[in-house]
C-alpha cells in the first residue's frame, strides 16, 4: 500500500462523507430553495441569496485536503422580496428538467432569468435611492433668505437616470435570450426585430387570438420603449432626447421635483416625475418577465403519462415560498399543485 493510495483513500473520505455547513447567520432567515444554475449552487434565504461552493467544485482533482467549502453573499434581498418571488423563484418553479419538453434547455433557461434578476435588481436599487432622496428633501422647508431661495437639487440625478435606463435595457435583452432557449434565436430573428420576433413568430405558429400572441406583442411594444430610452439618453439628437429637469419653482410657487420627459417618434413620455417613471418601467419589467415565463412553460410541457397538466395560477393555500404561478393537475375536479415543497440539503 503506497503513500499515495493512501492519501487519496483519506481525501475521498472527507469529500465524500456527509457534513453540514452554515449559511449565512440567522438574520438572513430560513433557506427556502436551492437551485444549481450555470454550474454553481444557490441557497435562497429569506432576506438574502448565496452561492455555494464544494471543496470538489474547487479542487474538482482532489488533490488537497484542506480545501473548504464556501459560502459567499450575492444578493441581500431573498424568498421574501418580490423581485425575488416574480423572477428567480417562478424560473425554479417552472423550468424543470421533467416538466418540459426535452428539446428545451431548462439550465440555459434558468442562467437567462438569473441575469434579469440581477439587471432588476440593479433598477430597482437605484430607483430605491431616488425616492429615498426625494422623500428625504421633502421634510425640508424652503424659505426665502435675501429675496432669494435656494432650491434643494439633485446633482446625480442624470447618472441614476442613464443607469436605470441601461439596466432596464440589459433586463430586456436577457428576456430576449430567454425566450430564444425555448425558440431558438435565428427562428425570432428571422420572423422580426428583438422582441418582434417573437410576437411575428408566435401569430404564425399559434392559431389566432391565441393569449401568448398578445401578450407577446405588448412585451415588444414594451421593449421598444426600453430600447427607445436608451438610445435617447446614449445617442442624443433634436428628435431623440431625455428632457431631465431637476427641482423647480413655478410662478405659482409650486415646488415641482424632478422629472423626466422622452422626446421620440415613435415611443415618447410625457413630462414625468422620475420616481414614477421608474416606478412604471420597474413594475412592467417584472411583470413582463413573470407572464413570459408562465407562457413559456405552458407552451412546452412534458407529456405526464395520461394526466392533463397546465400551468396555471396556484391555489393561495398551496404556494410555495409565495410563487403565484405553477403546474396543475386536475384532482376531483380541483387544480391541484405539482412539485416537492420540502428542500433535502444538509445546508443550512
Amino acid at each position: 500500500m503506497t503513500e499515495e493510495k493512501s492519501e487519496k483513500r483519506k481525501i475521498d473520505r472527507i469529500r465524500d462523507s456527509a457534513g453540514m455547513f452554515t449559511v449565512g447567520d440567522e438574520s438572513d432567515g430560513a433557506v427556502k430553495s436551492l437551485a444549481t444554475i450555470g454550474g454553481r449552487l444557490y441557497a435562497i434565504k429569506d432576506k438574502a441569496i448565496y452561492t455555494v461552493a464544494l471543496a470538489d467544485d474547487i479542487d474538482p482533482e482532489r488533490s488537497r485536503e484542506d480545501i473548504p467549502n464556501t459560502v459567499q453573499k450575492v444578493f441581500d434581498l431573498g424568498s421574501s422580496d418580490e423581485i425575488v418571488i416574480r423572477s428567480l423563484l417562478i424560473g425554479i418553479e417552472l423550468f424543470r428538467k421533467d416538466r418540459l419538453q426535452e428539446p428545451v434547455d431548462y439550465e440555459a433557461a434558468l442562467t437567462y432569468v438569473f441575469n434579469v434578476l440581477r439587471d432588476l435588481i440593479s433598477a430597482f436599487e437605484i430607483s430605491g435611492a431616488v425616492d429615498k432622496f426625494i422623500a428625504k428633501e421633502r421634510e425640508n422647508s424652503i424659505k426665502p433668505k435675501g429675496g432669494a431661495v435656494a432650491l434643494p437639487s439633485y446633482p446625480a440625478l442624470y447618472a441614476e437616470v442613464k443607469n436605470f435606463i441601461q439596466k432596464l435595457d440589459h433586463a430586456m435583452q436577457n428576456i430576449f435570450n430567454l425566450a430564444c432557449v425555448f425558440y431558438g434565436e435565428e427562428t425570432l430573428r428571422k420572423a422580426g426585430k428583438w422582441l418582434d420576433g417573437l410576437a411575428c413568430h408566435l401569430a404564425a405558429a399559434l392559431p389566432p387570438g391565441n393569449d401568448f400572441i398578445g401578450f407577446a406583442r405588448e412585451l415588444a411594444n414594451f421593449g421598444k420603449m426600453v430600447r427607445n430610452n436608451r438610445h435617447c439618453i446614449e445617442h442624443s439628437r433634436p428628435t431623440q432626447r431625455i428632457e431631465l429637469h431637476d427641482y423647480r419653482i413655478t410662478a405659482t410657487r409650486e415646488l415641482l421635483e424632478p422629472s423626466i420627459a422622452v422626446v421620440h417618434d415613435e415611443t415618447p413620455v410625457d413630462l414625468t416625475p422620475v420616481d414614477q417613471f421608474m416606478h412604471f418601467f420597474n413594475e412592467q419589467a417584472l411583470a413582463g418577465t413573470e407572464l413570459l415565463m408562465v407562457f413559456l412553460a405552458g407552451h412546452h410541457l412534458a407529456p405526464l403519462g395520461q394526466f392533463q397538466i397546465g400551468v396555471g395560477e396556484v391555489p393561495e393555500e398551496q404556494r410555495r415560498v409565495g410563487v403565484r404561478f405553477g403546474y396543475l393537475i386536475n384532482f376531483n375536479g380541483k387544480p391541484q399543485r405539482l412539485g416537492l415543497d420540502e428542500i433535502q440539503s444538509d445546508a443550512r
